[in-house]
C-alpha cells in the first residue's frame, strides 16, 4: 500500500484516501465506531432514562422549543469532540500506511497515547475554535440583528421568523469550515511531528495556506455522503418490512420503530463515514509538507542513509529540490 511520495491533486489525495480506507478497512471503522456507539447510549440514556425536554413544547426563538435547541447542540457538540478525540488515531494509521512504516494488522497507538494530556488540550482547543467559537458569533450576531430590527427599528419580525435564522445557520456553517480549513492540520502535526498544542496549531496556519479549498471540499463531501448512506440505510430497512410484512403493516411496523431504525443507522453511518475525512487530513498534510518543504526529498535523503536537515542549511536545501524537480521534468 506503499505509495510514492509526491504532490497530488484532489482527485488522487480522494483515490488514496479510499486505498488507504480499504487497506485497513476494519481498524479504522472499528475506532470511529466507539464514538459513535457512545452517542448511541448517550442518545438512548436521554430516551429511556433522563429525558432531557423531550417533551418540551413552548417555542422560545425561532419556532424552536428548547428541547430542540438542546437536542442540536448539545447531541452536535458532544458528537464532534467525541470524534476528534479519534482522529489522531486515524492519522497516526494513515501516515503508517502511506508511508509504509507498518502493517496493517499490528496498529500501534502508544505515541499518541502516552501523551494524553496534550490529546485532550487539542481536541478542546479544536471544538473551541472550529465550532463554539464561531457558532457564539452567530448566534450574538443574530440576535443583536433581530434587536435591531424589532426594537430599534419597530419593524415586524414575523417576516425573519424562517429567513433569519437559517441565513445565519448557513453563515455560521461557512465559517465553521473557513476556520476548520486554517486549523485541522494540527491533528497530523500534533500527532506525527511530537508538537505542543499551540506549535501544532501556528504549524496548521502555515501548511494550509494553498489548500484550504481542497480541505473545505473534503469536509463537505463527507457529511454529504454520509447523508446519502444513512437515507439508503433507513430506506431499505422499511422497503423490506413494508414487503415482508405486506404492505401496510409492514409500514406500520416501520413506523413505529422508527427511532429505533434510525439510531442504529446513524451508528453505522458514524462508523463507516468517520475515518474518510481524517485520513484524508493526513494525507492534505504530508501534501503541504512536500510542497512547501520537500519531505519527499528528504525522505530519499534519509533512505539513502545521508541526512539533509544536517548537511544542507534550508536556501541550499530549496535549491536541492528545485533542482530535483527539474531533472524528473
Amino acid at each position: 500500500m506503499t505509495a510514492p511520495l509526491r504532490p497530488m491533486n484532489l482527485g488522487e489525495i480522494l483515490d488514496r484516501t479510499f486505498q488507504i480506507y480499504r487497506a485497513r478497512f476494519l481498524v479504522f471503522v472499528g475506532i470511529a465506531a466507539i464514538p459513535a456507539v457512545v452517542m448511541m447510549v448517550i442518545e438512548l440514556a436521554n430516551i429511556f432514562w433522563w429525558r432531557l425536554y423531550l417533551n418540551d413544547t413552548e417555542k422560545i426563538i425561532f419556532r424552536l422549543t428548547f428541547g430542540d435547541l438542546f437536542t442540536m447542540l448539545a447531541y452536535y457538540h458532544v458528537s464532534l469532540f467525541l470524534h476528534l478525540m479519534v482522529w489522531p488515531c486515524f492519522a497516526q494509521i494513515a501516515s503508517r500506511t502511506q508511508l509504509g512504516e507498518e502493517s496493517a494488522s499490528h496498529p500501534k497507538f502508544r505515541p499518541s497515547a502516552a501523551r494524553w494530556r496534550g490529546w485532550i488540550l487539542m481536541t478542546i482547543s479544536l471544538w473551541a475554535t472550529t465550532l463554539l467559537v464561531p457558532e457564539l458569533l452567530g448566534v450574538t450576531l443574530m440576535a443583536g440583528f433581530g434587536y435591531l430590527v424589532s426594537e430599534v427599528l419597530h419593524l415586524d419580525f414575523r417576516f425573519l421568523d424562517k429567513a433569519l435564522p437559517l441565513s445565519f445557520e448557513f453563515a455560521i456553517f461557512v465559517i465553521i469550515l473557513i476556520v476548520g480549513a486554517y486549523l485541522l492540520l494540527a491533528v497530523p502535526a500534533w500527532t506525527l511531528e511530537n508538537l505542543s498544542v499551540r506549535a501544532a496549531l501556528r504549524r496548521s496556519l502555515t501548511l494550509s495556506r494553498g489548500s484550504r479549498a481542497r480541505i473545505i471540499f473534503v469536509r463537505v463531501v463527507a457529511p454529504v455522503l454520509a447523508w446519502i448512506l444513512d437515507y439508503l440505510l433507513i430506506l431499505l430497512p422499511f422497503l423490506l418490512f413494508a414487503v415482508a410484512l405486506r404492505g401496510f403493516g409492514g409500514r406500520m411496523f416501520f413506523l413505529r420503530h422508527r427511532l429505533a431504525f434510525n439510531m442504529v443507522a446513524d451508528t453505522v453511518v458514524a462508523a463507516l463515514i468517520g475515518p474518510i475525512f481524517p485520513i484524508a487530513l493526513t494525507l492534505f498534510y504530508y501534501d503541504q509538507r512536500i510542497r512547501k518543504e520537500g519531505f519527499d526529498i528528504e525522505r530519499m535523503m534519509d533512505a539513502a542513509g545521508l541526512n539533509t536537515t544536517a548537511t544542507l542549511p534550508a536556501g541550499d536545501g530549496a535549491m536541492a529540490n528545485a533542482g530535483a524537480q527539474e531533472g524528473q521534468a
